[in-house]
């Protein structure tokens, strides 16, 4: 359990507060870096760079909010700006003619939350990064279009058109490994 002494440690330095703080959240931000990357390597990179930041940008840190959600604000911004530096692929496209095509009827079975999780995990890695990204932003960390716009330098049109693409990926990749069993 981190306590507001631990905090208060962290902000003024203490490097054994943040191996503890390092120790509750790096697991789970490492989850975050791979839904963005897809690669362990390089999610292994940016949880490393977004905890350097952690630790270089600590006297920001508010200790009265809660930590975890400024670390993964961190940690996401980080894994984007990874992803734009890195990733030769990642291409995202302004057509937006297709949007307004999606199928709602397409409904999953009750399943499992872990099971569910864990398709779902296999799935995002099948998408191309930009839907990736754009759903990931989207739909698990609630951004807006306009914000997703704002870190992706793209128009909001485009962010809207990613997820749209992402979306109906997703659902063909489920309808198709629903033929397959």
């Amino acid at each position: 359990m981190i306590t507001k002494e631990i905090l208060s440690d962290f902000v003024k330095g203490k490097k054994s507060a943040f191996d503890t703080i390092y120790k509750s959240y790096s697991a789970g931000m490492y989850g975050i870096c791979l839904r963005y990357t897809r690669c362990a390597d390089d999610a292994q990179d940016v949880l490393q760079e977004a905890f350097i930041k952690v630790f270089k940008n600590k006297a920001q840190y508010d200790v009265e909010k809660p930590i975890g959600a400024w670390i993964k604000t961190i940690t996401i911004h980080e894994a984007l700006n990874y992803i734009k530096r890195n990733y030769n692929r990642f291409h995202l496209t302004e057509n937006e003619s297709d949007f307004n095509e999606i199928d709602e009827s397409i409904a999953l079975e009750e399943e499992d939350r872990s099971e569910l999780k864990a398709k779902l995990l296999l799935i995002l890695g099948k998408l191309p990064d930009g839907y990736r990204t754009v759903f990931n932003l989207y739909t698990i960390d609630n951004l807006t279009h306009k914000e997703i716009a704002e870190h992706l330098d793209i128009s909001e049109g485009t962010s809207k058109s990613q997820y749209f693409k992402a979306k109906k990926m997703i659902q063909s990749l489920l309808v198709s490994e629903k033929m397959e069993k």
